[in-house]
């Protein structure tokens, strides 16, 4: 089974560390919510253009874990856990 594609906020990312969501759910690449539980394979990505205008989104791969409470504290509820292939735009992709 493939990794869920979920879009997320780049911003929110910290070192290995993303947050995708302060709810239980996170939208997917067509829009719906999908429930966040600890374990979940998942890709997170968020549109990104290059430096010619085409689409290149950035891309994270990893699995879903519980945030941690540092970032709790912030509303965070899930997180995605980075594996090593780290952030990177979707053309990296072979």
């Amino acid at each position: 089974m493939s990794p869920i594609r979920l879009k997320a906020d780049f911003n929110g990312l910290f070192g290995d560390l993303l947050c995708l969501s302060h709810s239980d759910t996170c939208l997917d690449e067509d829009g719906k919510a999908v429930i966040l539980r600890n374990g979940i394979n998942v890709i997170a990505f968020d549109e990104d253009i290059d430096e010619m205008g085409a689409r290149d989104d950035l891309i994270a791969s990893g699995v879903v874990v519980v945030s941690p409470n540092w970032l709790q504290c912030n509303g965070s509820r899930w997180s995605l856990k980075i594996d090593e292939k780290g952030v990177r735009h979707q053309s990296e992709i072979a």
